[in-house]
């Protein structure tokens, strides 16, 4: 029967040692925290735990890296900037290895972005959507929506679109739905703008879909709020010459004989197409 018994923590990671000749077994050191326990519950309470781990995780925890010596070289590749790096003398592996332990340190320090250029050009998927995740706290949506995107994870794009169309925050939807060409959403979310006004960015979304008969309904709004820009540009992609000629009216009656000319110019309407040139050339 053991007496006494304490555990390691290493990491995350929680081991039984009995005593030190365990730590040798582990190949640990055995400066790390080690915490004494004498209650039995505590003591299966751990060892469920660390069974629960996963062993392959356990196992990679306490595999050393072979970066060749480059970690001590680590601040001054950082003072050069990874993009300044020439790497290419070395094998896929080992360019992995330093570009991995440069964002390592970058994220140490605090700085995002370099560690995303990093994982981004080591490849890791997996640390670049973490990068993502501390974006997204911080509230850059943009460039977490960017690292989601350059590592594939569909599955962020997606909840990070819908809390920022829940919010308001249209352009980063926007930006979050087409990175996965998700028509569904998109459409969604146009309709989501449209609703409340926002006829700009459903012109946006409309027009990438596209969807005709949300364009003319988008371009009959746009006439009636007075945003002739989007009007025309709805009613050209359709090619609705009704749309067109309503448009080119209400400017000539605003005296914007510009965007009028514009306007009668695509819906083919000659006749007051001469007669703007006629009148009202400068």
């Amino acid at each position: 029967m053991i007496k006494n018994f304490r555990f390691l923590t290493f990491h995350k990671y929680t081991f039984f040692i009995a005593d030190d000749r365990d730590l040798d077994a582990l190949s640990l050191n055995p400066t790390y925290e080690v915490v004494s326990m004498n209650e039995r519950d505590v003591f299966a309470q751990r060892i469920v735990a660390q069974l629960a781990e996963d062993n392959d995780q356990i196992r990679t925890a306490y595999q050393p890296v072979n970066d060749g010596g480059f970690r001590k070289l680590i601040p001054a590749l950082l003072q050069k900037g990874v993009e300044q790096l020439n790497l290419s003398m070395f094998s896929d592996d080992m360019r992995a290895t330093i570009l991995n332990s440069l964002a390592d340190e970058y994220l140490r320090r605090g700085n995002l972005q370099g560690a995303a250029k990093a994982y981004i050009l080591a490849g890791n998927q997996f640390k670049l959507s973490s990068v993502g995740r501390d974006f997204e706290k911080l509230g850059l949506f943009d460039n977490a929506i960017e690292a989601y995107k350059m590592c594939g994870d569909n599955k962020h794009l997606i909840a990070l679109g819908t809390k920022c169309m829940e919010d308001g925050r249209f352009p980063n939807a926007i930006k979050a739905f087409k990175s996965i060409n998700s028509e569904e959403l998109l459409r969604k979310l146009g309709n989501e703008c449209f609703s409340k006004g926002k006829l700009d960015y459903a012109f946006e979304i409309y027009s990438v879909l596209p969807d005709m008969a949300k364009l003319n309904e988008l371009g009959e709004a746009c006439l009636k709020e007075g945003q002739y820009s989007y009007a025309i540009r709805a009613a050209q992609i359709t090619q609705n010459h009704e749309l067109l000629n309503k448009v080119g009216e209400r400017c000539m009656r605003e005296g914007l004989l510009h965007a009028a000319l514009e306007s009668f110019t695509m819906a083919k309407n000659e006749m007051m197409v001469d007669f703007i040139r006629a009148n009202f050339r400068r």
